[in-house]
């Protein structure tokens, strides 16, 4: 064997499982998300250390913004997580793709080779995803943090709370100048209490209340009004 094969060969091999290859459009994955994550699998399979940027933008061509782009998206929907591993006795930042594999999980194959899930229905569309983040971030005026990511996933794919209920729940945030999540998890949830689970749902109630022109939630609901000073840090509300 020459030289050349060798070094080939000694390079390694990555390996991926043939039924993620075959499904990953249908859990949300796209072309560039596979892509890199084979890139920086190498022989792991849930937790990766962190790549360098630079050597990502070596192999790739992508600009470090792409780059970070795209981790962002993979992040917003619940494909993976950022963690902490040890590595020769030291703590090094990881991404943990185990959300990926579990969303894999909860399909199985039809005879016909498509994917099935009783909760096929609840997995919101990557677009309507992405957009409810980039949503907030704008009205936010700031970059979510992975907290923050993980919290607005869990509307989505644990509480099962639909884009739009959650950009009309921003919207009356943005109108009462509150800009963090804990408010809008109030809002929804106030909403779920009444059995209020669409916009439509939520725009038919306002109308009912004696001022169904007020943006101000505690005037459209019977329950406990939201301690706006506990939940903003802002004295003035």
């Amino acid at each position: 064997m020459d030289d050349y094969a060798h070094s080939i060969l000694s390079a390694g091999q990555t390996t991926v499982s043939n039924y993620l290859l075959a499904n990953y459009h249908q859990i949300g994955i796209n072309n560039q998300e596979l892509f890199i994550y084979l890139l920086i699998k190498g022989d792991h399979d849930l937790v990766i250390p962190m790549p360098e940027m630079a050597d990502l933008h070596d192999q790739t061509g992508y600009s470090e913004q792409q780059l970070f782009n795209l981790f962002h998206q993979m992040i917003e929907k619940k494909l993976t997580k950022i963690t902490q591993i040890t590595i020769e006795g030291q703590q090094v930042d990881a991404y943990d793709f185990t959300p990926m594999y579990e969303k894999l999980a909860m399909f199985k194959p039809e005879e016909d080779g498509r994917l099935t899930s009783s909760t096929t229905t609840d997995i919101v569309d990557s677009t309507q995803r992405q957009a409810v983040f980039q949503s907030i971030e704008q009205e936010f005026g700031r970059t979510l943090s992975p907290i923050e990511m993980e919290s607005i996933s869990q509307w989505l794919d644990i509480d099962h709370y639909s884009p739009e209920l959650i950009q009309l729940a921003l919207k009356e945030a943005v109108l009462n100048q509150v800009y963090n999540l804990k408010y809008m998890d109030r809002i929804i949830s106030n909403w779920y209490k009444k059995n209020l689970k669409t916009p439509a749902q939520v725009e038919a109630y306002k109308k009912t209340r004696k001022n169904p022109h007020s943006d101000d939630i505690s005037n459209g609901y019977d329950g406990p009004d939201i301690p706006f000073i506990n939940l903003s840090g802002n004295s003035n509300k």
